[in-house]
C-alpha cells in the first residue's frame, strides 16, 4: 500500500469516527428528539372538539413551543380560554393571531365578541366592521351570484360554514343598543337564511321585536325557540317578559317557573309588574313569592314593604302629579328588587 492511499484510510477513518461521535451525541438524553408537530395538532384538535378543552389547551401550548408563530394555534388557544371564563387571556391570544395576521376573521369577529361583553363597544364596532367586511368580501370573491336583500339598499351575501355567526350576531346586539331595531332584525334574519334553526337569532330576533313593542312578533319568534330548543334558558326568560308586557300574569309564571323555582318566579314577575305601575297586582304577586319560600325569600319581604308603602301614598294622595318617592324606590328597584337571570340578550348568549 502506498503513502498516499495509507493517508487516505487514516483521513476516512477519523471521519468514520466523528460521524459516530456527532451520531452518539445527538441520541443523548440532553438533546431529545423533536417530537411529531402533526400528531399533536391532531391530538389538540380532538380534544377541542370533544369539548375536553384543558387537555387541547395543554397539546396547543405544546404545539406552541416549537412553532411559536402558528397562527391557528394561537387561535384555538384565544377560543379555548373563552369557554374556560379566561376572557383576558382569550383577547390576547386573539390580539397576538391579529399581529401575525390582521385580517383574520376569526380572531377579529371573536375579539369584538369579548370586547362587547366587557363593555368595551368602540373597540368591538371596529373589529366587528373589519370582520364582517372581510367576511361579504371572501363570500363575494367565492360566488358573488348568491345576495339576501335586507332592505332596499342593504344587500348581503349569504353566509357560509366559514363565516363568523357570533359576530353578525354581535352586530345585531349593537344596532338594539341603539334601537336600530329593524337593522338588527335584518341581521338576525341574515343568520336565519343560513340557519334557520338558530337558537341565538331567534331569540334575539324575538328581544329585539320585544324592545321596539312588537309584542306580537316577539312571542311568535320567542315561541318558536322554546319549541325548538326547550332547554334555551333565556329565551324562557324573554318570553316570559312579553307575556308580563302583555298582562297574561299566569301565561308568565309558566314561563319564568321553567328556567327558576317558584318564589323567584312570583318575585320577578312582581319586579316588573311594579316597574308598569301596576302596583296591587304587584303586591299580590310578592305575597305569593313570600308564600312559596316564606322561611328565605328576604327579597321579596323587601320589595312587598317598598310596594305597600307607595299603595298608601297612592290611596292617600289627592293630586296626579308623579310621586318623586316612587320614581327613587323604581330607580333602587332595578339594581336589587330582581332575582332571577339576567334576560337582555346580551352576547354572552353567543358563547
Amino acid at each position: 500500500m502506498t503513502d498516499k492511499w495509507r493517508r487516505r484510510v487514516r483521513s476516512n477513518g477519523l471521519l468514520l469516527m466523528m460521524l459516530a461521535l456527532l451520531a452518539g451525541c445527538q441520541n443523548t438524553p440532553d438533546d431529545p428528539i423533536k417530537p411529531d408537530l402533526s400528531q399533536i395538532e391532531q391530538q389538540a384538535a380532538t380534544s377541542l372538539q370533544r369539548g375536553h378543552y384543558p387537555t387541547a389547551l395543554k397539546h396547543y401550548l405544546e404545539l406552541l413551543e416549537y412553532a411559536p408563530d402558528n397562527v391557528d394555534a394561537i387561535y384555538k388557544i384565544g377560543v379555548i380560554q373563552s369557554k374556560l371564563g379566561q376572557d383576558h387571556h382569550a383577547m390576547k391570544a386573539f390580539r397576538d393571531v391579529l399581529k401575525l395576521q390582521p385580517d383574520h376573521i376569526g380572531a377579529l369577529a371573536e375579539l369584538a365578541v369579548t370586547e362587547l361583553s366587557h363593555g368595551d363597544s368602540r373597540e368591538a364596532k371596529i373589529h366587528l366592521r373589519s370582520a364582517l367586511d372581510l367576511d361579504q368580501q371572501r363570500l363575494n370573491a367565492n360566488d358573488p351570484t348568491i345576495k339576501i336583500m335586507l332592505g332596499e339598499e342593504n344587500e348581503w351575501h349569504g353566509l357560509d360554514r366559514g363565516s363568523p355567526v357570533k359576530a353578525y350576531l354581535a352586530q345585531g346586539i349593537v344596532h338594539d343598543m341603539k334601537s336600530e331595531y329593524e337593522a338588527g332584525q335584518k341581521i338576525y334574519r341574515l343568520v336565519l337564511e343560513h340557519d334557520p334553526m338558530s337558537a341565538d337569532a331567534l331569540n334575539n330576533l324575538g328581544y329585539s321585536y320585544y324592545l321596539a313593542g312588537d309584542l306580537a312578533q316577539a312571542e311568535i319568534h320567542l315561541r318558536k325557540v322554546t319549541q325548538r330548543h326547550p332547554n334555551y334558558r333565556r329565551a324562557w326568560t324573554n318570553l316570559g317578559l312579553v307575556y308580563v308586557r302583555m298582562g297574561h300574569t299566569e301565561r308568565a309564571f309558566q314561563a319564568f317557573k321553567r328556567v327558576m323555582p317558584e318564589a323567584d318566579a312570583y318575585n320577578d314577575i312582581g319586579y316588573f309588574v311594579l316597574l308598569d305601575s301596576r302596583l296591587e297586582e304587584a303586591e299580590a304577586l310578592f305575597l305569593k313569592a313570600i308564600d312559596s319560600s316564606p322561611s328565605y325569600f328576604v327579597k321579596a319581604q323587601d320589595n312587598l314593604k317598598r310596594v305597600q308603602a307607595l299603595l298608601k301614598r297612592q290611596r292617600l294622595a289627592q293630586g296626579g302629579e308623579p310621586d318623586p318617592i316612587e320614581a327613587q324606590f323604581k330607580a333602587e328597584l332595578v339594581g336589587s328588587g330582581y332575582s332571577g337571570l339576567q334576560s337582555l340578550s346580551d352576547t354572552r348568549a353567543l358563547q
